[in-house]
């Protein structure tokens, strides 16, 4: 299977209308004559049934991307305030793998990974600010494993364990996370799940600092009542 589609974003309030100031001086202003990004996506890909208990899914692509957004002064000669200007182009290309494995019949496993690769570069008369990173610190590669269990007919178990690859500037090293959820159905009304997220360390971050935050572990307790 294949297709080109071409994909148009929209301007946002945001995009326009922004205004940051530090102290009385107005830094970051909007622009109206700012344009949406515009990207044509190609993809070709297939899925075979590879055995009775087994599929498996492979897709590439390649997306051309015009008018990213970019940070320009007000002018050659004056600095602030800035503007959001369209001055970025580029190409992301790369492949995504998935399969599901019907390993007994009470348990299946779904491993998936993508591999990204992005070639970004800016148009003539740029002013380079803040570097191409504002708009490709994405990381080159991504993994899932999902087990899921039907350990009986009232009770199921799954879990998730996803590798994010390292971001390339700002850094941040890659990690390895897992979620998981044990459901017990008593009764056809009511179900009882315990669910955890980001089981693996006590927190960890996704977006290098100062902009990023760290993501804790977390647990919940869950019980549904259908009537």
């Amino acid at each position: 299977m294949g297709r080109r589609v071409p994909r148009h974003s929209f301007a946002t309030p945001f995009d326009d209308e922004v205004q940051e100031k530090s102290g009385a001086q107005l830094f970051l202003a909007g622009n109206t004559r700012f344009r949406p990004e515009s990207v044509t996506a190609y993809e070709v890909g297939s899925r075979t049934q590879a055995a009775a208990a087994l599929s498996v899914s492979v897709a590439a692509f390649y997306n051309v991307y015009d008018d990213l957004r970019t940070i320009e002064p007000a002018s050659s000669t004056v600095f602030t305030p800035l503007y959001w200007g369209n001055l970025m182009r580029g190409d992301t290309y790369g492949v995504e793998a998935w399969a599901n494995w019907q390993a007994t019949d009470w348990w299946r496993l779904s491993p998936g990974l993508t591999a990204l690769h992005e070639q970004l570069r800016f148009k003539s008369g740029a002013s380079g600010l803040l570097g191409l990173a504002q708009a490709s610190d994405d990381p080159s590669s991504h993994a899932t494993l999902t087990s899921s269990m039907d350990l009986s007919h009232r009770t199921t178990f799954d879990a998730t364990l996803r590798y994010v690859g390292a971001l390339p500037d700002p850094a941040l090293a890659h990690y390895y996370e897992m979620d998981a959820r044990l459901g017990w159905r008593p009764s056809r009304t009511l179900e009882v799940s315990l669910s955890g997220q980001n089981l693996l360390h006590a927190r960890h971050s996704e977006f290098a600092a100062p902009t990023g935050e760290y993501i804790t572990r977390s647990v919940i307790a869950e019980a549904r009542w259908r009537f």
